[in-house]
């Protein structure tokens, strides 16, 4: 053997014992990233969406007709003039005043005592003096009403009544000494003349007495006084009516049924009561027969990007990601998430190894993915799509750990992370929810019921703290009126 040789062999040797003693060589590669600045992108100030929201109400007839006995007394019609027809009359009501409804009518039966003078004039002949005398009398009829109900654009009742009427206990009798002269048949003719004026001055009662318009107003103050839905996150909702729709009204078991829908906008804040001022016009009502039974509010919630990187945190720290059959990994100590523009930037912690042949590469700091965040309607989170290594990110990853870069440990991370607002969702739902039981009694004589079925983002935007979701929240509404 040369001798040259002979004096590489220890070197030699020790290289190969150093080979079966030792596990392999290694080294560790710091990764210096710069973290992209957190800045969330210029939005358009929110505009709360435009919402239809339609109340079923129900008006019971007998409540009506309550309030009509106690509205309609006294004298209905007078009139004392002899001159035109030789008869005055005056017609009081006597009884309780009866009402039915069926489809788009209404039906009355109403009890009247009617106060007669009849006048008598009679010229036997030119040079007689004439025979001038007046009689009274007192009589009862019922008049049986049909009217068809509506409303006006100013908020007004507008009946068109038609009539007829029966005899009550007590006929016109004309009392001459002992005689009792029978006068229905003479008085019966004038009556029927006088009908059209007496449906006419039913209506003219109904309509100055059922006040439509003073509880739609009522409804329509109080509606834009804000609410407040929770203490802890003095959260507030209001609601700005714009205008107001209304269903004929239709009779249908003992009520008269229609449908009032309020197309407003509905916010939530979580900064203190909002200042609003109200409007107190009403816009003249629109009748519409196409309306739905249900309700949507659109409204916004807020997820601090902290609560948001607690969840990730949970979800992928302590996590061990492998590779290429289990020759390179990654360990996440760490994750935070932060707004860039219009997408999320997740940071990530991370202590990482690949392995060849005997030697060991070691990695290790902080590395940033971005990516656009969206709702996954099946899992009820928030989610990122797109996800990619940040460009400052990646430039150190190529050249430090080119296996990292080539592994798509992005896709694993856009798997994993998701931020479940379920519990936000449900709060959000239980706030409203609370506000309708709350809030049902919008006075001594409308009472709201509803119920908020579910609860659904529509849209995310990104601001400086925090996610902001516009949500969806869809469910019914009914409204009572049992005291007039």
């Amino acid at each position: 053997m040369p001798l040259h040789t002979l004096r590489k062999l220890p070197v030699l040797l020790l290289l190969i014992i150093a080979g079966f003693a030792l596990p392999g060589c290694s080294g560790t590669e710091q990764l210096d990233t710069a973290a992209p600045t957190a800045a969330a992108a210029a939005i358009p100030a929110y505009t709360p969406r435009l919402s239809s929201v339609t109340v079923p109400v129900s008006i019971s007839v007998a409540a009506l007709e309550e309030k009509l006995n106690q509205e309609i007394a006294g004298i209905l019609y007078q009139d004392t003039n002899l001159a035109d027809d030789n008869l005055a009359v005056t017609v009081a009501r006597n009884g309780h005043l009866s009402m039915r409804a069926e489809q788009d009518k209404v039906y009355f039966s109403v009890p009247l005592r009617v106060f007669a003078k009849g006048r008598w004039k009679w010229d036997p002949c030119k040079i007689c003096p004439s025979i001038d005398k007046t009689e009274d009398t007192a009589f009862d009829i019922i008049i049986k009403t049909e009217s068809r109900i509506g409303l006006t654009e100013d908020y007004k009742i507008n009946t068109i009544t038609s009539g007829n009427f029966v005899w009550g206990d007590t006929k016109p009798v004309l009392e001459l000494g002992p005689l009792r002269i029978g006068l229905a048949r003479f008085v019966e003719p004038a009556l029927r003349q006088q009908m059209t004026s007496l449906s006419k001055q039913l209506d003219k009662e109904l309509q100055s007495r059922l006040d439509v318009r003073k509880y739609i107003a009522e409804a329509w103050q109080q509606l834009q006084q804000p609410l407040k839905l929770d203490d802890n996150l003095n959260a507030w909702l209001s609601v700005a009516p714009q205008e107001v729709r209304m269903a004929p009204l239709l009779a249908h078991n003992g009520s008269l049924n229609t449908r009032l829908g309020l197309t407003s906008y509905i916010t939530v804040s979580t900064n203190g009561k909002p200042q609003v001022q109200a409007n107190k016009a009403l816009p003249k009502l629109i009748i519409d027969s196409h309306m739905a039974d249900d309700i949507q509010i659109g409204l916004t919630a807020s997820i601090p990007y902290a609560h948001a990187s607690k969840m990730v945190q949970e979800q992928v720290a302590n996590q061990t990601y492998t590779f290429e059959e289990g020759k390179s990994q990654i360990t996440v100590s760490e994750a935070a998430i932060t707004p860039a523009g219009n997408q999320l930037v997740l940071m990530l912690d991370i202590d990482g190894k690949t392995k060849a042949g005997i030697f060991t590469k070691k990695i290790s700091g902080k590395i940033y993915l971005r990516g656009t965040p969206y709702y996954n309607a099946e899992t009820a989170s928030i989610r990122v799509r797109d996800v990619a290594y940040d460009l400052d990110t990646r430039d150190k990853i190529l050249s430090a750990a080119n296996w990292l870069a080539q592994n798509r440990f992005e896709e694993m991370i856009q798997q994993q992370v998701s931020i479940p607002v379920q519990h936000e969702l449900e709060n959000a739902r239980q706030m409203l929810q609370a506000m309708l039981d709350k809030q049902g009694q919008v006075n001594k004589s409308v009472l709201l019921r509803g119920s908020i079925k579910d609860i659904t983002p529509e849209n995310l935007y990104l601001t400086q703290d925090g996610i902001k979701a516009v949500v969806n929240a869809r469910g019914t509404l009914t409204a009572t009126v049992d005291k007039l």
